[in-house]
This record gives structure tokens, sequence and C-alpha cells, in this order.
């Protein structure tokens, strides 16, 4: 077995030259830092076209997004771009939050 194409956990660090919080591991081989942004659809090809990298963030880490996982639908997960210092993303790039539970108010009890 080889240990060159290895995927590891995924560490939280700060950036030694920017100080950024970033996601670090290896990706299939690759040595990686990632933002903590994720990106939708839009923000993806937007990196993509700023010659960054992006990775789908899984339990077992990160997962090196090539042409064909881009157009697949088989990695769920937050998609993030490769750490570039002092790179914004613009909010129309950003995957919105998830909605959020409502409220349960525990004014009167049904029963």
């Amino acid at each position: 077995m080889t240990t060159h194409l290895i995927t590891t956990p995924i560490t939280s660090d700060t950036h030694p030259r920017c100080g950024a919080t970033v996601l670090t591991g290896h990706a299939e081989g690759l040595h990686t830092r990632v933002d903590l942004t994720p990106l939708n659809r839009a923000g993806e090809f937007a990196a993509l076209l700023d010659n960054l990298q992006t990775y789908t963030l899984t339990r077992g880490g990160l997962v090196h997004r090539d042409a064909t996982r881009i157009a697949g639908t088989a990695l769920t997960g937050p998609v993030l771009a490769e750490h570039r210092c002092h790179r914004l993303v613009p909010v129309h790039h950003r995957q919105p939050s998830p909605p959020t539970a409502p409220a349960v108010v525990a004014d009167s009890c049904p029963y």
C-alpha cells in the first residue's frame, strides 16, 4: 500500500503569514489549507477562475474537486476554496447558512 495519496483528518490552524484561521490537511496526497467560508456554485467557479483549488469537506477530511466531482452530485458537504491571504469572499459567492429551527415558546402547556 502506498502512502503518497493519503487523506488525513483536518485540523484547525492559524496561517503563519496572515493569521487567518484555516483548515489544514492532506487531500488525496495534496497538502492544503482552505478557508472556512463555504462557497455556492458561483463562488466555486469564481475561485477556480482565480486559480484556487476547491475541496469538499467530508467526515474523513478534504476531497479535491476535479471536473468530474464538480459536475457530479455524489459529494455532499461544504465546498471550500484554497486559502489565499487577505482574500475576501463576496456575500453573493457564499453558501447560505441552513435555516434555524423556530424558538419554542414555553408559555402554554398543551396538556
